[in-house]
């Protein structure tokens, strides 16, 4: 089930011309409506807007880390507070509605949204979501750290292997669980996120061997959250490929279907055994291998269950972190927007695939296929923009 954020805003309509005639303004349509419910999240079908993760003052200790998160507070089913809600001020927008602002909880202090229907990016700002053509903040992330003693602590005694990348001597924990499935008796995965590459600064063109680091802070990609990446990286495939579909004049590129040694999984994409950035004889972690890791008691309540740090508990093992994403670009726009986000909230994973779902929502971009999941959801069928960057898990050939 995809993550949705709802921000609720109660709109009003503005008095204007003649109330017998029509408008093609596309957002003419809502304006009957004395409420509308506006969500946003990469990943979600029904996503609208933008998001952004709340800043936060970096600890003066760096070996100390702050443990707060959003998913403790008390909100919404869609995991934003909108218990209560303001009408004190208005503030006209060119769409021909009067906002009359909400309330925001603390926790979302310097997130901000885009609502498309008023062309108009909103920040949480001193507990009111507010234009940000008026705000006197202007948001940027900055690190918060937090303490990573219990990572791979297992509340039911997974116990874990180790392997060695020797590209680069860069050491990670695996996790083995039974299969017993079309004569594979277990697989293995990374208990944590790849961490191949040089850091670079979010923005940069990747090139061969190169990483973003969250907040283009090291302490991320050593301490569990590894690197993030954009979709051609993580395949291996030419840059050019986060730009445009697979099998396009730009990106002739294509999956080897027929590289899984079990039969029944050949031509299978969400089966497809792709190494791409992995090191050698290990792949991309793909849609059923994500299937497999969330079986078992409380799967269908997300992460809570798959990482100690931030989200509960590690009854699997599989040591999860929400390690955010870097937005290179708008939602609805390929205008350049650098931006690191959602640290804490979400974890977005590539896997192998184009995504041509609903979300696609510029036309002019090329998506890839993700597995979102937050601390209460799990979606396997998500997609973003390829250029963004995202975290990935690597998987023991079988």
């Amino acid at each position: 089930m995809p993550l949705v954020l709802a921000l609720v805003f109660a709109i009003f309509v503005a008095g204007c011309g003649d109330d017998s005639s029509t408008s093609s303004d596309p957002a003419s349509e809502s304006q009957s409506s004395s409420s509308v419910t506006l969500s946003e999240v990469e990943g979600s079908s029904s996503s609208v807007g933008r998001e952004t993760s709340s800043s936060s003052v970096k600890s003066g200790d760096d070996s100390q880390k702050s443990s707060s998160s959003v998913s403790g507070k008390n909100s919404s089913s869609d995991g934003v507070d909108t218990s209560s809600s303001s009408v004190d001020n208005t503030r006209s927008s060119s769409s021909g509605y009067v906002l009359r602002d909400s309330l925001c909880s603390s926790d979302y202090e310097g997130w901000t949204q885009y609502i498309p229907q008023l062309q108009q990016e909103f920040i949480c700002e001193n507990g009111r979501w507010i234009p940000m053509s008026s705000s006197s903040v202007t948001p940027s992330s900055s690190s918060k750290y937090y303490d990573m003693s219990r990572l791979f602590v297992s509340e039911n005694d997974y116990s874990y292997g180790e392997f060695t990348d020797p590209r680069d001597g860069q050491v990670y924990k695996t996790i083995r669980y039974e299969h017993g499935f079309r004569g594979i008796d277990s697989i293995t995965f990374f208990a944590q996120n790849l961490n191949y590459g040089r850091m670079i600064p979010g923005g940069t063109q990747m090139t061969d061997s190169t990483k973003f680091c969250y907040d283009d802070d090291p302490w991320y990609c050593e301490n569990g959250f590894g690197g993030l990446y954009t979709w051609a990286t993580v395949m291996n495939f030419p840059a050019a490929c986060d730009s445009f579909a697979m099998g396009s004049a730009k990106c002739p590129e294509e999956y080897d279907l027929m590289s899984n040694p079990v039969p029944e999984y050949q031509n299978n994409l969400s089966l497809v055994i792709h190494r791409g950035i992995c090191p050698e004889g290990w792949h991309v972690m793909n849609e059923e291998e994500w299937a497999t890791v969330m079986k078992g008691r409380g799967s269908r309540d997300g992460a809570s269950y798959l990482g100690a740090v931030l989200w509960g508990s590690n009854q699997r093992g599989f040591s999860l972190l929400p390690a955010g994403v870097l937005q290179t670009q708008w939602v609805d726009s390929p205008e350049k927007y650098i931006r690191y986000a959602n640290i804490d909230v979400f974890a977005d994973h590539w896997i192998p695939g184009d995504y041509d779902g609903s979300l696609v929502r510029d036309s002019t971009a090329s998506y890839g296929n993700t597995v979102l999941i937050t601390q209460d959801r799990i979606n396997r069928t998500a997609g973003t923009k390829k250029v963004n960057g995202l975290s990935i898990r690597c998987v023991q050939d079988y």
